[in-house]
């Protein structure tokens, strides 16, 4: 039974873990805009890809958690992969193409968000 209060939803450790996956992958974006300007790129850099990794590592929480409740589908290994792999690569091949594929996979974790409790 889906929650009907805020307090029910954040007893949900899955949904605690991919909350913050969502806080974390917005600042991750605006780190990433405010590195655009070559100047600030070599600075920034190590930062963006350390917040990343924190991006990663809330999703195999948030995967470990849904384990554990045995509630793990298909879809949420797809958005796994999808950060996993494609964002990573596509930061290889334009910037901008970059940007809109990480916001694509922001916009994932929030349906991913709003269709876990069900």
């Amino acid at each position: 039974m889906p929650p009907t209060t805020l307090e029910g939803l954040f007893t949900y450790p899955s949904f605690v873990c991919i909350f913050l996956a969502i806080l974390i992958t917005i600042a991750n974006v605006i780190i990433g805009v405010s590195i655009l300007p070559q100047d600030k790129r070599k600075k920034g850099y190590r930062l963006h890809r350390y917040v990343y990794g924190s991006v990663l590592a809330m999703l195999v929480l948030f995967l470990l958690s849904n384990h554990f409740l045995s509630r793990n589908r298909l879809w949420d290994f797809a958005i796994f992969a999808y950060f996993l792999l494609v964002i990573p690569y596509s930061r290889k091949v334009n910037v901008t193409l970059h940007a809109i594929i990480s916001s694509v996979g922001l916009i994932l974790l929030m349906i991913e968000a709003t269709f876990s409790l069900f």
